[in-house]
């Protein structure tokens, strides 16, 4: 179900002339979704001619309390500095930065392609995110790349004095729809918890449904090894059925019939037991009722881990409830197999883990000129949701962006800490606004040191 809320017709102005005649062209050619635009490719050599004196010069980490991952910042010798957030769940971030220091510096940012697929070499010394060992590894282990990624556009943007929606393709929207996350939840703790999500205005709306938290093992649902799968199995009882209905329909009656309802760990995130296959068509078959999730736009998220493919595509072939995936996927090439056999109804990248702006960004159209939708994970604070609203801001049939931090303290002051955000972050209509400044088109303010942030020298 594309989202056309906040589709707009043209651009914004920008500064330099002859910048704008390029990307108009670069726009006309993206007109047609099958032909991808390349962002590197488009960036360079745009910007090559004007900047080739500009090199980083130090890289310095800092963390908002409570809220995000660590957030990168490089500096450069024309004063001017960029932002990127890494994944937060990735343990391996502070010691991969300073891996990676010692290969950025002195590299021309604007040239982010480069960058990257220089440290995508560097990484390859100590872990190969393509390695069938790293496959299970949730999350991956690239949050350090894409939080460099992210602070190279944010660079580009302020060189150009442009955001970074229009470095990378037209924006088709001036706004975003935000979906909101719902931890898993009682029957009767369930309404105080939707009717926060409802009062700040999301139109959206996702549930975690866990098994072994819903339901009693051995009688709603047993585990056991069954032949022919290369995991340990849940099987769901018919009593478990009943729970799962039970609490769907509970969320069901609290938003109304109009909003999409989506769900997520069944089994729990990165669990080493998965439910077998007949389970997982069942639910989902289930799920696909009105008076549960019902398909106007909702969807099932990781019914089966991604590291198995044959499982995963068989539950997707066995529903019509929309089957997605992709937050702990790295890079299109992990991803395009996937659409191209069918695998999914929808994709799901986090750009904290995907590869940054541009990896996510190629998915994404990818993705379209296939016929599958994109919606996009965010467990970040305000640089990685930024980032993602640049991203959506020109995904042709764009679902929702996740929103993490409802039920923690950081939800009263998440956009308060940096400038650039429309306040209130969450609109009345459920949408959040794209930043238009350059580059990321938020800065931190006096109010990020409240909350924990400052910067260290990565060495």
């Amino acid at each position: 179900m594309a989202n056309n809320a906040g589709i707009i017709s043209g651009s914004s102005s920008m500064g330099r002339r002859k910048f704008l005649k390029m990307l108009g062209v670069t726009a006309a050619a993206t007109t047609g979704i099958a032909g991808i635009i390349d962002p590197f490719n488009f960036a360079r050599a745009a910007i090559t001619p004007g900047e080739k004196g500009i090199y980083i010069t130090d890289m310095y980490m800092g963390q908002l309390t409570g809220c995000g991952g660590i957030i990168v910042r490089l500096d450069t010798n024309k004063g001017i500095s960029g932002y990127g957030e890494c994944r937060e769940n990735d343990g391996y971030v502070a010691t991969d930065l300073s891996s990676l220091k010692p290969t950025i510096i002195g590299m021309n940012p604007t040239q982010v392609d480069r960058v990257f697929n220089a440290m995508n070499s560097a990484i390859l010394a100590y872990y190969d995110p393509h390695s069938a060992s790293s496959m299970s590894m949730i999350p991956r282990r690239t949050g350090a790349m894409c939080g460099i990624e992210v602070a190279c556009w944010d660079i580009i943007g302020k060189v150009y004095n442009v955001p970074i929606w229009k470095l990378i393709g037209p924006r088709l929207r001036d706004k975003v729809r935000i979906y909101a996350d719902t931890d898993q939840k009682t029957l009767a703790t369930l309404p105080q918890y939707v009717q926060t999500r409802l009062d700040m205005g999301f139109t959206w709306f996702k549930a975690d449904m866990t098994l072994t938290s819903m339901c009693t093992p051995n009688t709603d649902y047993t585990s056991q090894s069954e032949t022919g799968y290369p995991y340990t199995c849940y099987t769901i009882n018919d009593s478990g059925f009943q729970k799962f209905a039970d609490y769907a329909a509970k969320y069901r009656s609290l938003i109304g019939n109009d909003y999409p309802l989506s769900s997520d760990h069944y089994q729990g995130w990165a669990s080493e037991i998965n439910l077998d296959v007949p389970s997982a068509i069942k639910l989902a078959n289930l799920m696909s009722g009105s008076d549960y999730q019902g398909t106007n736009g909702g969807w099932m998220e990781d019914i089966i881990q991604w590291w198995f493919p044959d499982q995963f595509a068989q539950v997707t072939a066995g529903t019509d409830m929309p089957i997605l995936t992709g937050e702990d996927i790295y890079c299109l090439s992990e991803l395009q197999p996937w659409i191209d056999a069918k695998r999914l109804d929808y994709i799901h990248p986090d750009q904290g883990t995907f590869g940054g702006i541009h990896e996510t960004r190629r998915a994404a159209m990818y993705a379209s000129s296939k016929g599958v939708s994109t919606a996009l994970h965010c467990a970040e604070g305000p640089f990685g949701f930024a980032a993602n609203l640049h991203i959506a801001a020109g995904i042709p049939d764009f679902l929702a962006l996740e929103y993490h931090h409802i039920d923690d303290s950081s939800n009263s002051w998440f956009d308060s800490v940096v400038d650039g955000f429309v306040r209130p972050f969450i609109q009345s209509d459920g949408h959040s606004f794209v930043p238009t400044g350059p580059g990321l088109g938020i800065t931190p303010n006096a109010a990020a040191s409240s909350h924990g942030l400052s910067w260290t020298q990565v060495t």
